[in-house]
């Protein structure tokens, strides 16, 4: 293998090209070249050849990858990239103004890499507007009243996850024990508003055989926003994230509001809200609550039959029914590069249009558990059958269904490594796209 064009050697030389233009931006002096500099902030950059060649540099950037919900928030990539590109693009927005032309070759990066930052940064969800601020604005005039406050039986009930099914039951809040293929329990328990206005889904996350929830755990929050606070019904339904922390209280309980808290939500959200796995799984189990037939009080009489399968099934078509939300501006899909998979088939369902396209920002470990570990994407109804019969054992697979299975698995491994090893690189093509003249 050529040594220079090696993954390790494309690093060196990108981390090079990327201390050389620190370097040009620290030693940049008054009266740069480039018009409306001032002072040490002054523009390193005026012609198209300088351009392209930062250009060049920037799209070769070796850290582009990865997301906050792939691997750690690496702070000396985010600072490089802070440093070395977008003080840059930040210095230079008075030359981008009066040049045209640089300004539409530079446009693509200019998008990319604030977007890139927010979801690598470490104290924030990610969107366009702070924590402070993107939390404030859920209770804002126009919002429903209550919107993101827990009800207070689920709260009382912190941190027993059967006080909390219990109290779910009690108060007619239909809930879900679910594995969601994740080899974890995954407790949801669905609050509607009474007036319609609003769905609360809350996300207790615990590993298996685990009953109570620790201090510091997070308690999830996504509400589904769908009419304003006179009621009025919405064109697009609005999502709302929020981790609440969970705390202790003198000899109880309770959820603190920490706004520090960085979990990326549009990185596995990129569509919106997400749908259960469809099919039975380890873990699924669910009973009548208040108000439905076949309720008991105690908790302890039959289940109706699949009554667990009926719920997830009913889970899901609420789900479904919300369809592509408006971010209102905290997020913009284009900022994060162009559409991925197109040669491995993703584009035909993820076009943008009837479901919001792959890109940089969408998390590459929850792309390998629909591909790989779930066979559900691209959707494959017979395949996700023996999948489920693999792992209840009900009834076992067969020597030729097993070896179907697996030759399946090996052709889902392939495809995800395939879309893994194209993201930069399609990444790389759109950030050079227009060449500076």
């Amino acid at each position: 293998m050529d040594k220079k064009n090696s993954p390790v050697g494309l690093r060196v030389l990108a981390a090079c090209f990327l201390a050389a233009l620190f370097a040009s931006l620290q030693s940049c002096e008054p009266g740069s070249r480039a018009e409306g500099a001032v002072g040490t902030n002054a523009c390193p950059y005026s012609t198209a050849e300088e351009w392209n060649l930062f250009l060049r540099v920037a799209a070769t950037q070796p850290d582009w990858g990865p997301t906050c919900e792939d691997s750690t928030c690496d702070a000396d990539t985010y600072d490089r990239v802070k440093t070395g590109i977008q003080a840059v693009l930040e210095s230079c927005r008075p030359y981008f103004a009066t040049h045209p032309e640089i300004a539409a070759c530079t446009d693509r990066l200019r998008h990319f890499v604030p977007a890139w930052m927010r979801q690598h940064d470490d104290n924030s969800y990610g969107f366009r507007r702070s924590n402070h601020e993107y939390l404030r604005s859920q209770a804002g005039a126009d919002e429903p009243d209550g919107m993101m406050v827990p009800p207070e039986a689920l709260v009382a009930a912190i941190p027993s996850r059967i006080k909390v099914i219990e109290a779910a039951r009690r108060n007619g809040y239909r809930y879900l024990d679910h594995d969601s293929g994740i080899d974890e329990t995954r407790t949801f328990v669905l609050v509607p508003d009474p007036l319609g206005r609003f769905d609360q889904w809350f996300l207790l996350n615990l590993q298996h055989g685990q009953n109570t929830v620790q201090v510091n755990q997070p308690l999830s929050i996504l509400v589904v926003q769908k009419k304003d606070a006179a009621g009025n019904a919405l064109p697009k339904v609005r999502l709302h994230f929020r981790d609440y922390t969970i705390a202790s209280s003198g000899h109880g309980y309770r959820v603190a509001l920490d706004e520090t808290k960085n979990g990326k939500c549009y990185s596995c959200h990129t569509n919106g809200v997400r749908q259960l796995i469809p099919r039975i799984t380890p873990v699924l189990e669910a009973r009548p609550v208040h108000g439905e037939a076949g309720y008991d009080e105690n908790g302890t009489g039959p289940v109706p039959a699949d009554f667990a399968l009926h719920r997830l099934q009913e889970f899901n078509r609420r789900l479904r029914s919300y369809g592509n939300p408006d971010w209102r501006g905290d997020i913009e899909p284009g900022d994060f590069g162009p559409p991925l998979g197109k040669n491995q088939g993703c584009t035909d369902c993820h076009d943008g249009v009837s479901r919001a396209a792959l890109n940089m920002a969408t998390s590459l470990r929850q792309l390998e558990k629909k591909v790989y570990y779930q066979l559900s994407m691209p959707p494959d109804n017979k395949l996700q059958r023996l999948l489920e019969r693999n792992e209840m054992k009900n009834p076992e697979l067969n020597a030729a269904e097993a070896a179907r299975l697996e030759k399946a698995l090996m052709s889902q491994a392939n495809l995800i490594r395939d879309f893994e090893a194209a993201r930069v690189p399609t990444l790389r093509s759109w950030l050079l796209g227009v060449t500076c003249r």
